[in-house]
C-alpha cells in the first residue's frame, strides 16, 4: 500500500519506522471523518498512525493533538505515543492487542458505561492542563462562521436563552476529551477501557464529557442519570440537560463545516439530521423551561 508523499517520508526519517525496510511494512487503514489513521505491522512492530486531514484545520490547533496524546498517555488513559511531530500534527502510538472500539450497543450495558465515566472522571480530576479553552457556544458560532447557512443561524437563535442560562454560575473548568463518542474508546482483550483522538481535547466544564457520553440512542436516560448524578450533583442536573441540548447544535454546525468544506464521509449528512432532530425534540420537552431557569 502506497501513502501519500509526505507519509511515506516518515519511512525513511522517522527511526522508529526508519530501522525496518520500507517494503516489510504493512499498512492497513483505520478509518476516520476528519482524519487519517493506519495500523502499521511489521517484525514485531504494531503501530498506529494518526494524520491530520486538512479540513480540520480550519478550526483545530494541529500541534495540540500530539501533546495531548502525550499527556493522557502518562496518566494511562490512553495508549503510549512511541513518536511525534506536533509542528506537522501527527504521531505513532501503539496498537492496542486484541482492542476493539465500542459500538451504541456497548454503551447501553450499565458495566461499561460506568467504566467510560471513570475514564472520563479520572481525566477530569487529574492535573493535565490542555492549552485550548472550548465553550459550547464558542464552538458552534465557528462552526456556523465557516458554514453560514439559514438553517444552522436559525437554530443558532433559538439557543440564546440557553446560552444565557449557562452563563449564569459557570463551573470550574478541566481536562476533557470533548469528542468521547463510542468509536473513540477501545477496549482490549483483557476488558480495560482506552480514549483516543484527543484533537479536540481541551479545558471545559466536565459537563461537557458526561453530557456528550449519554447522547447514543442506546444509552438509558435513567442509569445515566443513577451514574451521572452523583459525580455532579443533583443541583448541577438542569445545566447538565442544557449542555446535552446544545451539543446537538455543536454536533450539527460541525458536521455543516465539514460538508461546505467538501468533506465527502457518508456519515456526516445523517449525524447532522439526527442531531437537529434531537434537538429539535429537546427544545420541544416539556422541562426545558425548567432547566433554563434552574440551571
Amino acid at each position: 500500500m502506497q501513502l501519500d508523499d509526505d507519509i511515506e517520508h516518515l519511512f525513511t526519517h522517522v527511526p522508529l519506522l526508519a530501522g525496518v525496510p520500507r517494503a516489510a511494512w504493512r499498512m492497513s487503514p483505520l478509518g476516520g471523518i476528519t482524519n487519517r489513521s493506519y495500523r502499521l505491522q511489521a517484525d514485531g512492530q504494531d503501530l498506529v498512525l494518526r494524520w491530520p486531514g486538512a479540513s480540520a484545520s480550519r478550526y483545530l490547533d494541529r500541534r495540540a493533538e500530539p501533546l495531548n496524546a502525550q499527556a493522557v498517555a502518562g496518566l494511562g488513559l490512553a495508549p503510549p505515543v512511541l513518536a511525534a511531530d506536533p509542528d506537522a500534527g501527527w504521531y505513532i502510538t501503539a496498537f492496542v492487542t486484541g482492542a476493539e472500539t465500542l459500538n451504541a450497543g456497548d454503551v447501553a450495558d450499565p458495566e461499561t458505561f460506568a467504566g467510560m465515566l471513570k475514564l472520563l472522571t479520572t481525566l477530569h480530576r487529574s492535573d493535565v492542563a490542555f492549552p485550548f479553552q472550548q465553550g459550547l457556544f464558542k464552538a458552534i458560532d465557528l462552526y456556523i462562521k465557516l458554514a453560514p447557512t439559514q438553517l444552522m443561524q436559525d437554530v443558532r437563535r433559538a439557543l440564546e436563552p440557553l446560552r444565557l442560562a449557562l452563563a449564569r454560575h459557570p463551573l470550574p473548568r478541566v481536562a476533557c476529551h470533548i469528542d468521547p463518542n463510542p468509536a473513540n474508546f477501545l477496549r482490549d482483550g483483557a476488558g480495560r477501557l482506552f480514549l483516543i483522538d484527543w484533537e479536540f481535547a481541551a479545558t471545559e466544564e466536565p459537563l461537557w464529557d458526561l453530557a456528550a457520553v449519554t447522547m447514543e440512542a442506546g444509552v438509558d436516560p435513567a442509569m445515566a442519570q443513577v451514574q451521572i448524578e452523583p459525580l455532579i450533583g443533583s443541583a448541577q442536573w438542569p445545566r447538565f440537560e442544557l449542555y446535552k441540548t446544545a451539543l446537538n447544535l455543536v454536533a450539527a454546525s460541525w458536521c455543516e463545516a465539514e460538508l461546505v468544506a467538501a468533506n465527502d464521509s457518508p456519515d456526516l449528512v445523517a449525524l447532522r439530521d439526527d442531531r437537529l432532530l434531537h434537538l429539535k425534540q429537546r427544545l420541544g420537552d416539556p422541562r426545558y423551561q425548567d432547566w433554563l431557569r434552574s440551571a
